[in-house]
């Protein structure tokens, strides 16, 4: 055995070691998946940063302006009437000056950028709910996806089986061997089903991991059981909470009283500013001649009164009002259709027997037996393993359909549901 050779069996080896050596992924909720992404989401940190951009900005704008130093020198001559030189030297002046801002200036300027961190603020708050529910939702189209496909498996192995076994059989004749095609046909159709329902799960899996900032390829285990939410919601509380507590109506209110502050902002603007400071000068000629005093400097609106500025201040106001009372609307009527969907799918939900799809599967394993003993056709046999699939899979949509109203209902009320997390088994 050359090197080569060895170097390659000792790479497989440890490769196998390390295989045995791993971990089984652990199981972990849907709450605990939640909690990962708040901690480590890639996009909640740009959120988190533009609070701070905020905060930043409003430091700022709470530091007076600088003071101006001024510094002039150069040569001096004196002359009398005639022309003639009576000295030369040199001249040199010297101020400082500080300007001071028109009173309310800078009140609304730090009331201005307190609004754009209230308003950073609440689009994190709103941002880390919408995260939130994300992952939820995607949590439990996981689990429904494996349940599925898990169910598809186990009819497509029962039915081959059952292909297999009336292949190897001795009989023969023309319905025999429809029968036959038509079982072996039913598995290109369960392939098909399989194969959507494990791209679902594989889809899933890799979403969760990207939000939750995790590498793709990490397996996924959910501990939480799929079950449908069973509270129950009063209409007026729920537009109450919204009215009080959505991000986005809370958003818009603090850019109408943002733009209200701008208006202001901008018809203070024309106020003169003033600048103030001592000078000292000194013009050395012949003679030696020194001045010393204060200086006081402002501007004068003489030409730009700030029309322009104001009128889009007023506009961009408009604008705001508009969008907050739409907001509104918005919301309510959000409000009401989730919770009119929440309700619909409960119900349907609640015509559901309890333990139906146990026993349709039961029935569709029984078919198996039933139809090798002539008791059923093929056509009982495989309606029975359809109806299974059906039935399971519109019952796991109506289950992800009333989580989907319910993380709606909580995301339009600010998170002020008693509970979107998962059922207690």
């Amino acid at each position: 055995m050359n090197r080569k050779q060895l170097l390659l069996c000792c790479l497989c080896f440890a490769g196998r070691l390390l295989a045995q050596d791993a971990p089984p992924p652990t199981s972990v909720s849907i709450d605990g998946l939640v909690e990962q992404a708040l901690a480590n989401n890639a996009e909640l940190k740009t959120f988190e940063a533009e609070v701070e951009v905020a905060r930043g900005q409003r430091t700022q704008a709470g530091f007076f302006k600088n003071p101006d130093v001024s510094f002039e020198v150069g040569g001096r001559e004196v002359r009398d009437s005639e022309n003639i030189l009576q000295g030369n030297g040199t001249t040199m002046s010297i101020s400082v000056t500080q300007t001071f801002e028109f009173p309310g200036k800078g009140t609304l300027r730090k009331a201005i950028a307190n609004k754009n961190i209230e308003i950073a603020e609440l689009g994190l708050e709103q941002f880390r709910l919408a995260l939130g529910a994300q992952v939820r939702l995607l949590a439990y189209e996981h689990l429904a996806a494996i349940t599925e496909a898990d169910a598809a498996e186990s009819v497509y192995k029962q039915s081959d089986d059952l292909a297999e076994q009336l292949g190897k059989a001795n009989n023969y004749g023309a319905r025999f061997d429809i029968e036959v095609r038509l079982v072996q046909a039913s598995l290109v159709e369960l392939g098909a089903a399989i194969k959507e329902a494990s791209e679902r799960r594989e889809e899933t899996r890799t979403r969760i991991n990207a939000l939750l900032g995790r590498p793709q390829k990490l397996p996924l285990r959910i501990s939480t059981p799929f079950r449908a939410p069973g509270k129950s919601f009063d209409e007026n509380a729920l537009v109450f909470a919204a009215q009080t507590h959505n991000p986005l109506l809370q958003i818009r209110r603090s850019e109408l009283d943002r733009a209200a502050k701008e208006i202001t902002a901008t018809r203070l603007d024309i106020a003169p500013d003033f600048a103030i400071g001592p000078f000292f000068s000194r013009d050395a000629a012949g003679d030696t001649e020194q001045n010393i005093g204060a200086s006081v400097s402002a501007t004068i609106p003489v030409w730009d009164w700030n029309i322009g500025n104001i009128h889009s201040a007023q506009a961009r106001a408009a604008a705001a009002e508009a969008l907050r009372v739409k907001a509104e609307r918005d919301t309510e009527s959000e409000i009401l259709s989730r919770l009119r969907s929440y309700e619909l799918t409960r119900r349907q939900l609640s015509r559901i027997p309890s333990g139906i799809l146990n026993d349709i599967r039961g029935a569709s394993t029984t078919a198996n037996s039933q139809y090798l003993s002539g008791s059923i056709g093929a056509v009982l046999y495989l309606d029975s393993q359809s109806a299974y699939l059906n039935a399971l899979r519109t019952s796991q949509n109506a289950v992800l359909d009333a989580w989907r109203a319910l993380l709606d209902l909580n995301l339009l009320t600010g998170g002020r549901l008693d509970t979107p997390s998962e059922p207690k088994p």
